[in-house]
């Protein structure tokens, strides 16, 4: 079963540096974590935010061509978590894209997927599986 999520924001962890985009799926107190690249955290967070870039960021600029194209975003799904072998684990991601009523799923980083995703107003969805693996409350989030 797929959840519908929204990106609840994203955020840099004090200790690491490193940036994380938090999903939160719809009616539920949760938070499902992907820790993601600055270049990806810098996307949505810039998207999120309103701010307009002075030139097209990859993102504007992937959205750009597939809509010239006629072709539509209908929904991105992070769709598993792999483990990497070091006690940590890898988001797999797919982005669904519509043209003249055919479908083609594409393979994807789940932060390129959640970038893509809110600029066009593409649903997010995320397997339950991997929300019953690694969701967090989100009281545990506000204190980290």
């Amino acid at each position: 079963m797929l959840v519908p999520c929204t990106v609840e924001s994203v955020r840099v962890h004090i200790l690491s540096g490193q940036h994380v985009v938090l999903l939160q799926p719809k009616d539920s107190d949760r938070l499902l974590p992907i820790w993601i690249g600055s270049d990806q955290a810098h996307s949505i967070a810039t998207k999120l935010a309103g701010v307009v870039s002075e030139r097209p960021l990859t993102h504007d600029l992937m959205t750009t061509m597939l809509a010239q194209l006629g072709v539509e975003i209908t929904r991105v799904v992070v769709r598993d978590l792999v483990e990497s072998g070091d006690g940590n684990g890898v988001f797999h991601g797919s982005i669904f894209l519509q043209r003249a009523g055919t479908e083609i799923e594409i393979d994807s980083r789940a932060s390129d997927a959640i970038a893509l995703a809110i600029r066009c107003d593409a649903r997010i969805l995320v397997a339950e599986s991997v929300l019953d693996r690694s969701s967090i409350a989100s009281s545990i989030a506000a204190e980290g």
